[in-house]
């Protein structure tokens, strides 16, 4: 008799109906695998499977089975951007209905890799984040808290803004956004991001988000002020304007600034308070149109960006560390496993459903 090499080699069909591959894990093993991930490495996810479920697993082989199962869902979504991309007008088409307000959100967060040169030993992860919600419009003698959101859908990549950007648009068209009564692209202001905003979503209403915009005009303070009583004060009659809508006279009163420190030197660093103000008066400038703060509110839109930013932490928790540090490719594909895992949409219910890893 031949020797087993698995439940395979004996019981083909009824492997076959309990979807036990011939070789290596059952898919339900590899899920409770990527799932122990959600303990923050592949040590404490080792250690997890010990404790609950009595699996004796090394944090290899959980790497391993994790950068499998991300490696399909990569290949998963490339392939429905690229369908997306070359089908977009029939896409829109499917749908007759879409949400009453989809917001579209993005930025970046950090990772440690192994990479030859040291100077690109952090590398950035981009992650996009897509959600419904029913608008909130602002009630007088109410601190504005925007609309509460609805189940989010992820996405988040190693590779350039561009991919992002393609990723980001196939998510939020299964989402409806071309159907959406309302359509909000919210960010910073950071370039890298606008111009995916501008490529991707050009019919999105823009909104900067508020925080970064005081964070801003905090820093412009200092700058011109320095550290006082005279800076907080400048800073809290302008972070009114802001507030208001009175976008004019704030952009006035940070070019006066700018010009009475001067021009920065050519090699001046970033440091120098004149090349602080500098940036911060074109950063005002360029993002203007996603200050206008009161009509958002009045339309009971999202202002802050904190949605995007809690989903960079849940993935930091996950990625960043001292100890950390990744093959890019590794970090990609553990990328994959946990936007599913985080996402609210039962992306992740429906990859196992379809059980691409027990054929």
């Amino acid at each position: 008799m031949p020797k087993a090499t698995g439940a395979g080699c004996l019981f083909p069909p009824l492997d076959k109906r309990l979807r036990i591959p011939r070789r290596g894990s059952s898919a339900r093993f590899q899920r409770k695998v990527c799932e122990a991930n959600l303990a923050g490495s592949f040590q404490k996810a080792a250690r997890l499977l010990g404790s609950l479920a009595s699996v004796t697993i090394s944090p290899k082989e959980v790497q391993l089975i994790t950068e499998r199962v991300g490696a399909v869902l990569e290949k998963q979504r490339r392939q429905a951007t690229d369908h997306h991309l070359r089908s977009r007008k029939a896409s829109c088409a499917a749908r007759k209905k879409g949400p009453a307000l989809l917001v579209v959100t993005l930025d970046g967060g950090r990772v440690q890799t192994r990479q030859g040169n040291p100077d690109e030993k952090w590398k950035e992860d981009k992650v996009g984040v897509v959600y419904e919600a029913i608008p909130c419009p602002e009630q007088p003698g109410h601190e504005y808290e925007g609309p509460p959101p609805g189940d989010r859908s992820i996405t988040a990549t190693m590779a350039n803004w561009d991919s992002l950007g393609d990723h980001l648009s196939a998510l939020a068209d299964r989402r409806g956004y071309a159907q959406a009564a309302q359509k909000i692209c919210l960010s910073d202001g950071a370039g890298s991001i606008a111009s995916q905003r501008e490529r991707c979503f050009p019919n999105a209403t823009y909104i900067l988000d508020h925080q970064h915009a005081t964070e801003h005009l905090h820093q412009t303070a200092q700058a011109a002020f320095g550290a006082g009583d005279k800076a907080q004060a400048w800073f809290e009659r302008q972070k009114e304007r802001l507030w208001k809508g009175q976008l004019a006279p704030l952009i006035d009163e940070i070019a006066r600034l700018s010009r009475r420190a001067g021009a920065p030197p050519k090699n001046a660093p970033e440091t120098d308070r004149r090349r602080i103000l500098q940036a911060n008066l074109h950063y005002f400038k360029t993002n203007r149109e996603g200050m206008d703060y009161p009509r958002f509110r009045k339309n009971g839109w999202p202002i802050g960006s904190g949605i995007v930013e809690s989903v960079i932490k849940q993935l930091g928790k996950r990625l960043k560390g001292t100890e950390k540090h990744w093959a890019v490719s590794g970090a990609e594909a553990t990328l994959q496993v946990m936007t599913q895992l985080i996402s609210e949409d039962g992306s992740w219910e429906d990859f196992w459903r379809r059980c691409p890893l027990a054929a």
